[in-house]
């Protein structure tokens, strides 16, 4: 017959053994009391070797941070982030060619959500990350929240066109004059001047 291991008043991780029971189907159970104010019986192999460190606390204070950082993973903000992320770094990624592929990145604060959501807040609703210049990479001072329209005016392959002191892109020309989108667009191809393009 195995010889009985002496732990009472031994500690082990949050736990300390307190009282023998019964044997069970692992081994000895002790009472064990855990830092945490609670007391319960447990396997004393398994708390000896490290395998069970306390009456559960411990996992549950993990999980509960844990799920303080991803309980946001369905918010906008969060998907924005993660977004972000895979195409400044996943060369997987689409859009990485765009992004990561020409230099693009993020700042190192923004490795961390906590960090991320800090400088820019919960995403609004409609609204996307954009870059304010599009040379640059994310950061907080180079980036804001904006609509769908807002950012596709601001991509690489949109043209602007100055005209009358007035700078705007060929989707807002096109609203202003009343000239076609299309017909904007094959003068710019063109190479017409400004007056040309934006002539009846």
């Amino acid at each position: 017959m195995a010889k009985i291991k002496n732990i009472i008043g031994q500690k082990f991780g949050r736990l300390t053994a307190i009282e023998l029971l019964d044997k069970g189907k692992r081994g000895y159970h002790y009472l064990f009391a855990c830092d945490c104010g609670n007391t319960k019986e447990l396997c004393g192999s398994l708390v000896r070797t490290g395998k069970t460190l306390s009456c559960g606390c411990l996992r549950s204070e993990v999980v509960a941070k844990k799920n303080f950082v991803h309980g946001l993973v369905h918010t906008g903000a969060y998907q924005s982030w993660m977004a972000m992320k895979t195409r400044c770094t996943n060369p997987n990624q689409a859009s990485y060619k765009r992004y990561g592929g020409r230099g693009i990145g993020f700042d190192a604060s923004w490795e961390s959500f906590e960090n991320f959501v800090a400088d820019m807040g919960e995403r609004p609703i409609g609204m996307t990350l954009e870059r304010i210049d599009n040379s640059k990479g994310y950061s907080k001072s180079n980036c804001k929240w904006a609509t769908t329209a807002e950012q596709s005016r601001n991509t690489r392959q949109n043209v602007m066109i100055t005209h009358n002191g007035k700078t705007m892109c060929m989707t807002d020309w096109a609203k202003e004059t009343g000239i076609p989108y299309p017909t904007i667009q094959d003068r710019v191809k063109r190479n017409w001047s400004a007056e040309q393009i934006l002539g009846a």
